[in-house]
């Protein structure tokens, strides 16, 4: 007999399936039956799914251009009927986990009386930084500043830039309802969006993020369980063979292809020479500093690995979206000439088998959470390229907190040369310090996932299954049929 059925309602994006999926995994090994709502035009199952993992697969146009609709009137719609037809038949779950990034799906849940648990998929440091920065008085948000916030660490600081980007990536919603039901607008990753929610469980450890995990928990005023990193076991077990992609995650229709041809050339490479760029599927660059990026690789004479995601949407140095023409940027004839040195790839790369290659040196990245978490788990520096949102302090973690990244902007909001991405490259290659402090990030997962985090995610499935929250499944019901009533 199973301990419980937990209802799995990620963001249908790749990169939320890839940590929601790890955690479903861990759910089942600790004998939850997991029902995950899985969009079937985005991933078919890992490999590695557990036999208590059930998937119900709802189909999705484009898993990167994401109609709104599919979020704001398909998922819900298709939940409530979910949830009815099991109150009808006396089987409703323990409870349910929702991707903070769709927090009003929550409310669907809420009105059947099941508990909603909250899932962050990116860092504390983002949700910490988000909340204390709609705190500051704006009288102290005036021209050029650099405050720090009462309970972080001092070495990270607000600046005008930070402002800035917190005011561009604060519009209207992107998804979902534009109003919660109390009328505020909804806003993303922001921990008082999770009002409804009975705790939150967070992609991170104490190890990397132990202030920022501190500062939410005070201010959430509910439980906050770091979990992470939610990474496949075999990346803590590479000490002496890279991981293979295709092994762990969803398999593509080219992944064996790519990854022969990729570890070949690595492992012609010597320990610690290349370096790995890649901006991630959903945001990058101008064109103009991909040409920039691109001249500056060349010149710089060191390998590299480049992979380049054509349907990214671009921006402006200074953080700013827009519209490219086009399908995409693509360095046409670089390919043919730096052969041998270089690997350009379109779409798709093994990224797991470069970053614990032993020939892989430095990442040049955005600093999206997935992608910061397999650095640091992987003893990899960092180049930070951060386009926006929360890679912007994503990258404050790894550069000023942590100081196993440096950035490679000269100022924030200034453009990317090719002179910033030689001297970057060659800093990062040759930084022996930094190397040494993220050798020693590494050594945190030498035997495997913190303790930390396993007793975390025992707390969380402990609270979820006590008598508490049959008290609080109690008082939503009443509250439920209150509602009714006055409907």
């Amino acid at each position: 007999m199973t301990a419980g059925e937990i209802i799995f309602v990620p963001f249908p994006h790749p990169g939320h399936l890839f940590p929601a999926t790890e955690l479903c995994r861990r759910l089942a090994e600790r004998n939850f039956k997991i029902t995950l709502i899985l969009p079937s035009a985005t991933s078919s199952p890992p490999p590695s799914l557990h036999p208590l993992i059930h998937t119900l697969l709802l189909p999705i146009a484009d898993p990167i251009r994401i109609d709104p609709s599919f979020l704001d009137i398909t998922l819900p719609n298709f939940l409530f009927h979910l949830l009815a037809d099991r109150r009808d038949n006396s089987s409703l779950p323990l409870c349910a986990v929702v991707d903070e990034m769709i927090s009003w799906i929550a409310a669907t849940f809420i009105d059947f009386a099941v508990p909603a648990v909250s899932f962050f998929t990116s860092s504390a440091i983002s949700s910490a930084l988000e909340h204390a920065l709609r705190q500051i008085p704006a009288s102290e948000l005036t021209g050029d500043f650099a405050l720090s916030v009462e309970g972080l660490p001092e070495a990270v600081v607000f600046n005008s830039y930070d402002l800035e980007n917190h005011r561009k990536s604060s519009g209207p919603p992107p998804f979902g309802p534009r109003r919660a039901q109390d009328g505020r607008p909804r806003r993303r990753r922001d921990i008082a969006s999770t009002e409804g929610a009975v705790g939150l469980i967070m992609n991170t450890c104490a190890d990397l993020e132990g202030p920022f995990l501190d500062y939410v928990s005070r201010v959430a005023l509910k439980p906050v369980w770091a979990v992470g990193p939610l990474l496949p076991d075999k990346v803590w077990s590479t000490v002496t063979s890279p991981v293979r992609d295709a092994e762990v995650r969803a398999a593509r229709p080219d992944d064996g292809h790519n990854e022969a041809m990729v570890l070949s050339w690595l492992d012609s490479k010597p320990r610690g020479s290349v370096v790995y760029v890649s901006f991630g599927s959903l945001v990058g660059p101008s064109d103009a500093e991909l040409e920039e990026l691109a001249a500056g690789l060349e010149e710089s004479g060191r390998p590299f690995v480049w992979v380049i995601q054509p349907g990214a949407r671009q921006h402006e140095p200074n953080g700013r979206p827009f519209e490219a023409a086009g399908s995409g940027y693509f360095p046409e004839g670089m390919q043919e000439r730096v052969e041998g040195r270089g690997m350009v790839l379109k779409g798709w790369a093994p990224q797991l088998l470069i970053l614990t290659h032993p020939s892989t040196g430095g990442y040049v990245c955005h600093c999206g959470w997935n992608s910061a978490l397999e650095a640091m788990a992987c003893g990899v520096p960092v180049l930070a390229w951060p386009v926006r949102g929360d890679q912007m302090n994503n990258a404050k973690l790894l550069i000023s907190q942590l100081k196993v990244g440096m950035p490679v902007r000269k100022a924030p909001g200034a453009s990317v040369s090719r002179a910033d991405v030689v001297q970057g490259i060659e800093n990062l290659l040759t930084d022996e310090e930094m190397r040494m402090r993220a050798t020693a990030v590494r050594s945190v997962f030498a035997g495997g996932l913190p303790r930390s985090s396993a007793e975390a995610l025992d707390a969380c499935l402990r609270f979820v299954s006590s008598n508490s929250i049959n008290e609080i499944k109690k008082e939503m019901s009443i509250t439920s049929q209150c509602n009714c009533a006055y409907s």
